[in-house]
């Protein structure tokens, strides 16, 4: 032991400091120990994406519905969708979601919707029950609603345009664009065919459209960005399916000369 050691003010300074250590160090373990268990539970964003939302109503055979996209901020879900009732347009999403219970409310031109159900386990629909006072859009209604998420486009695809005009094998890519809130996200992509034609309708374009719930829209241009065709025709509209897997519709292509003067047919697609 030194000399300043052993003086009484240097042993009653080193033990306060020990001492104002070890309390420190035990408050230190309890605030972590006792942290972690006083958080409550996350909501993760499982409403976040594509939605198709199918009213059922009680007496009528008429389903309406609805497809578009949510977000989901905690608890707070957010969005647009395409109205599926007796008014076209679009029509706002708000609503709440802590893990197991759902409520959301769309805003049909002044006439609200309200839905209420449970987030179900495994691969079952969302559902639940709905109702409506008499508006713009329609008269009182009650019943059920079910909604079925759609996965997102994303890489390549193959498949068939079949017509009597040629049967060709396409290839080529969509992506699906970011999910904003709005009632549709935007696709792209491109296209190759190859196959015997009467008329050559299609050998490579790029591809630009929209989806919302299972339908797609979308157009085909050339090089110097003219529209050359789309998907679909109004006689049969392209659906894909919710696991984004497939499409199936229909197609068309403009006029390319007098003796080439359009083409109509069916679509199949696959992904991949």
């Amino acid at each position: 032991m030194t000399r300043w050691e052993s003086l009484p003010w240097v042993e009653s300074r080193a033990t306060a400091i020990a001492t104002l250590l070890l309390l420190l160090g035990v408050t230190i373990v309890a605030e972590v120990g006792c942290g972690g268990g006083s958080k409550p539970a996350s909501v993760t964003g499982l409403l976040q994406g594509n939605w198709q939302i199918t009213l059922i109503p009680h007496g009528s055979t008429v389903q309406p519905v609805y497809t578009g996209f949510l977000l989901q901020r905690g608890p707070n879900v957010s969005g647009s969708v395409i109205l599926g009732d007796g008014c076209s347009g679009v029509g706002t999403v708000t609503g709440k979601f802590d893990g197991q219970n759902v409520t959301l409310g769309i805003q049909e031109f002044g006439q609200d919707i309200s839905l209420n159900g449970t987030m179900p386990s495994g691969s079952a629909s969302l559902s639940g029950q709905y109702s409506t006072i008499a508006g713009a859009c329609g008269g009182n209604s009650t019943g059920t609603w079910t909604a079925i998420q759609v996965k997102p486009l994303a890489g390549a695809f193959h498949g068939t345009f079949t017509s009597l005009n040629a049967t060709l094998t396409v290839t080529g890519t969509l992506t699906q664009g970011a999910n904003i809130g709005a009632s549709t996200a935007t696709v792209s992509g491109n296209i190759t065919a190859t196959g015997t034609a009467i008329c050559t309708y299609l050998t490579s374009a790029s591809i630009r459209g929209v989806i919302s719930g299972t339908v797609l829209n979308v157009d085909f241009y050339d090089s110097k960005g003219n529209i050359i065709g789309q998907i679909p025709t109004t006689a049969q509209p392209a659906l894909l399916t919710p696991d984004a897997t497939s499409l199936s519709g229909s197609y068309s292509f403009g006029a390319i000369s007098g003796s080439c003067f359009g083409d109509n047919g069916g679509v199949q697609l696959s992904f991949p």
